[in-house]
């Protein structure tokens, strides 16, 4: 990568802030083994809440799927999992 990031993204700094959590990964008492833990809880009927590496996170179905239509979809974060 010669030269500097002209993109919105500084990919470099990405890359820097990279190689430092797997360095640190590796070197750690789990050698290289990442656990990534969600917990979910049942609000109501298909209404949920959870919360991944410290961000909370609301789900729940149309009506015609059975919800109240108060939050996204669950599939509706996948989707948009995938397109980040």
């Amino acid at each position: 990568m010669a030269g500097h990031s002209t993109g919105r993204v500084d990919l470099q700094r990405m890359r820097a802030e990279y190689e430092k959590w797997r360095e640190s990964a590796a070197s750690g008492p789990e050698r290289g083994k990442v656990t990534i833990r969600a917990v979910a809880n049942i609000v109501k009927d298909v209404h949920l809440e959870g919360m991944v590496r410290g961000t909370r996170f609301e789900s729940d179905e149309p009506p015609e799927r059975g919800g109240a239509g108060l939050a996204p979809a669950p599939l509706s974060y996948f989707v948009m999992g995938a397109a980040f």
